[in-house]
């Protein structure tokens, strides 16, 4: 009789056991039911609110262009630049709905497009932010290595072999970099330098430099730049004074100077005018929105571009 009551005991309590255990069971995978509906409904409130900056960032984009055009009655005026310092007039949180959206603008025209350099052009940029010629040949031809779609080294490149030995943990993807923090994965890419030279660099746009903001390093780069040239362009902008056209840069290069030197000039100043602008043409917006402090931020970037004098263009958006 004690026996049969052990038993129905120990079978009772194992019922309790297995039971407890399936009732965990399904409160954790109710909780995390909750917790990715939570998550989904948050980050879908998020992409909501990027949209919605996006779309007042691109309006007052839209307007200003507009609003110049139609004051465009005197000289000043008419050479005025609407999406002049676009970095902090639209930079900032913009409040939407009950979130704040953080907005950064920036000037495509200040950054060079790294997936469009050639070697030569890498090697120039290379060169004159670090100041030492040999690293910046290496880092010239590792990039270009990088990029191309064969698996042959330049005397001082990199290709899937030298990283396999170097033990290196991403090999050449023989194509364009997605993210300029890819270039951390170059051979002879240091933290150090990366910091140094990734202000100037992007992987979007179409590589038109601004005359009147980009800075020395990306002014440097340019067809036919010298130091004269480089030297009238920092101190027009440094007095104050707009740059209208390449001709103004050109004055002091060419003044006194013989005919075949002006005439080189010319070629120079045509060079340049198909690689620059006066303008502000294109603004890449990177938008970051978060429902609460401990949500994953949402990003969403875009590109708005001056498609016509009075007509702005949102040109591509990613997620």
């Amino acid at each position: 009789m004690r026996n049969r009551r052990g038993v129905a005991l120990l079978t009772a309590l194992w019922l309790v056991v297995a039971i407890a255990a399936v009732v965990l069971e399904f409160s954790l995978e109710a909780r995390e039911r909750r917790q990715l509906g939570v998550a989904t409904a948050e980050r879908g409130q998020a992409r909501a609110a990027a949209a919605g900056a996006l779309a007042v960032v691109y309006a007052k984009l839209d307007y200003a262009l507009r609003t110049a055009a139609a004051n465009r009655v005197s000289p000043i005026l008419r050479s005025s630049d609407p999406w002049l310092d676009v970095d902090s007039l639209y930079s900032g949180l913009y409040p939407v709905d009950s979130m704040n959206v953080d907005v950064r603008a920036r000037d495509l025209g200040t950054q060079l497009n790294v997936n469009t350099l050639s070697e030569a052009e890498l090697r120039t940029f290379f060169g004159f932010v670090l100041n030492n010629a040999v690293t910046a040949d290496r880092l010239a031809q590792a990039i270009v290595d990088w990029r191309d779609a064969d698996d042959i080294p330049r005397a001082s490149g990199a290709e899937k072999d030298d990283y396999i030995k170097a033990s290196m943990l991403t090999l050449p993807q023989n194509g364009q970099f997605r993210e300029v923090e890819d270039l951390l994965q170059v051979m002879g890419m240091t933290p150090d330098i990366y910091t140094l030279v990734s202000p100037f660099l992007t992987v979007r746009g179409d590589g038109t430099v601004n005359l009147n903001t980009a800075p020395a390093p990306v002014l440097r780069v340019l067809p036919g730049m010298n130091d004269v040239i480089l030297a009238q362009i920092l101190a027009l902008r440094s007095s104050g004074r707009r740059i209208t056209s390449v001709a103004q840069v050109m004055t002091a290069s060419t003044r006194g100077r013989p005919q075949a030197a002006q005439v080189a000039a010319q070629a120079t100043a045509q060079r340049l005018t198909a690689r620059t602008t006066v303008e502000t043409q294109q603004v890449e917006l990177t938008l970051l929105a978060r429902v609460a402090p401990h949500s994953q931020p949402t990003r969403l970037m875009a590109i708005i571009e001056r498609s016509a004098p009075t007509l702005a263009t949102l040109q591509w958006k990613q997620w």
